[in-house]
């Protein structure tokens, strides 16, 4: 038996116990949030700088100093310091209005405050470096800077950038738009490209991005393929070709590049980059894939202009251009196809002041895959049956008018799959109900939300109104 004095004791020890433990466990949370956000700073890309050696490529280069979070937030003064001792000896560098500058050294002040982020998300510096090749200075040299940095409320984990001068830049030429391509039928893209840079390069690559509905014809020896079913770039082939390509030199594909107009194509799009061999894009784009070498004949390219010969070394680093050339082409092409997209509703039963779910879906019924490359989703328009509020809804519907309450909770919904929508896919959508007043028969409706002019405008793909309607009935 415990006597009351020990009883309160006791009581009080275990009140004085969970108390200590509360502090303890906030305390040990509070520490959890305060600790430090790293900040990783990312390797910028090599980048080159022309010589007047190479009118309208550029002659300033502007790095890109990026960083990723490991946390949540940050909310930190910073300084960064930027070390371009080394590329000052090969290069002009200048540094925005926030930098102090000591012998090519840069201490620049940043105040980083982001919320909410986003994981793997990268946020850009305020901090600015601007290089220009150094007069006299010959295409082939390169040099190193690092960018490192301390903060208040943050560990900074620096990084290294370098910087060429000169190089090749491959102005592109030879994709043509196409329309009325019959399903079945071939189509043939030429490529041409002159290196308007300072620089040969030792080799180079065309890097063919086909959207779904397309295919390669040819599988050549010197290319290597890839391909993700659905993805936007869903065939892909990386064709290397041996150098130098000289600086002048114009040279096409020996033989265009041949496309399949399979079943489900109807907008379709080639995509091709040429670059050095080597190249910093080139590597970025190709590196998430799964690549197979191709067998057969080897992919020649046609010398159209041979160019100047010069001793300038060999670069792997392009330039940027700055008089409208690109390395960078896109053909569009259109085949005669259709889509048909239907929908489907569903009936449900529900008390008064209950919730219920109910579920509907659009297809695509093919035979086309349909990709609108300007972003423009493929979706629907739902109104609820009359008495419901909406309470809930699948994350790909929302209200139609974004800060309106009576939209929010009576509707319409708009309901969305894709700018990418693969021909047999159904995308599922819900709704989640109140039942506010019980009406026999309550009718709402779920309909293709062709997003056009006007409320009458459909696509030239989907010719069959009759499914593009059905209806959600309550009770």
């Amino acid at each position: 038996m415990i006597l009351p004095a020990l009883r309160r004791t006791a009581a009080l020890a275990t009140a004085l116990a969970a108390a200590l433990a509360a502090t303890l466990a906030g305390a040990a949370t509070a520490a959890a949030d305060s600790v430090d956000p790293v900040l990783t700073l990312q390797a910028p890309q090599p980048q080159a700088v022309a010589t007047a050696a190479a009118p309208g490529t550029a002659t300033t280069v502007t790095p890109s100093l990026m960083y990723t979070i490991s946390g949540a937030s940050v909310y930190s003064q910073a300084t960064i310091t930027i070390d371009a001792s080394r590329l000052a000896k090969i290069a002009d560098v200048t540094f925005s209005d926030n930098c102090t500058v000591q012998q090519s050294v840069a201490t620049c002040d940043e105040f980083l405050w982001w919320d909410d982020v986003t994981p793997e998300s990268t946020y850009g510096l305020n901090t600015e470096m601007h290089v220009s090749a150094k007069a006299g200075v010959a295409p082939g040299a390169a040099a190193a800077y690092t960018v490192t940095g301390i903060a208040d409320h943050a560990t900074i984990v620096g990084t290294t950038g370098q910087v060429h001068i000169g190089g090749p830049a491959f102005a592109q030429s030879g994709l043509s738009d196409m329309s009325g391509l019959a399903v079945g039928s071939t189509a043939s893209e030429p490529l041409e490209f002159t290196n308007r840079g300072d620089r040969p390069a030792a080799a180079a690559q065309a890097l063919l991005m086909a959207s779904p509905g397309l295919t390669f014809a040819d599988h050549y020896a010197n290319c290597a393929y890839s391909s993700v079913p659905d993805d936007r770039e869903a065939e892909e082939a990386l064709c290397t070709f041996p150098g130098p390509i000289r600086a002048g030199e114009h040279v096409a594909l020996a033989t265009p590049a041949r496309m399949n107009v399979t079943s489900t194509a109807y907008a379709a799009y080639l995509d091709a980059i040429t670059a050095p061999k080597g190249d910093p894009s080139i590597t970025l784009l190709t590196a998430h894939r799964t690549w197979t070498q191709g067998k057969g004949a080897t992919l020649k390219l046609t010398v159209l202009d041979p160019g100047q010969p010069s001793d300038v070394p060999a670069g792997t680093v392009a330039l940027d251009f700055t008089d409208g050339s690109t390395d960078y082409a896109i053909a569009r092409l259109r085949a005669d196809n259709t889509a048909d997209f239907s929908v489907t509703g569903t009936s449900a039963q529900a008390a008064q002041g209950s919730t219920v779910e109910m579920d509907f879906s659009m297809t695509d019924n093919g035979p086309a895959t349909i990709f609108n490359r300007g972003g423009d989703s493929v979706g629907v328009r739902v109104t609820p049956p009359p008495g419901t509020t909406v309470v809930g809804s699948s994350a790909n519907c929302q209200p139609s008018q974004y800060g309106n309450p009576d939209v929010t909770a009576h509707g319409p919904y708009s309901c969305h799959a894709s700018y990418l929508v693969p021909a047999g896919q159904v995308t599922s959508f819900s709704l989640t109900l109140r039942v506010d007043s019980l009406i026999p028969g309550a009718t709402g409706t779920v309909a293709m939300d062709w997003g056009g002019p006007d409320p009458t405008w459909r696509p030239d793909y989907d010719t069959n109104a009759a499914d593009d309607s059905a209806t959600l009935a309550l009770n």
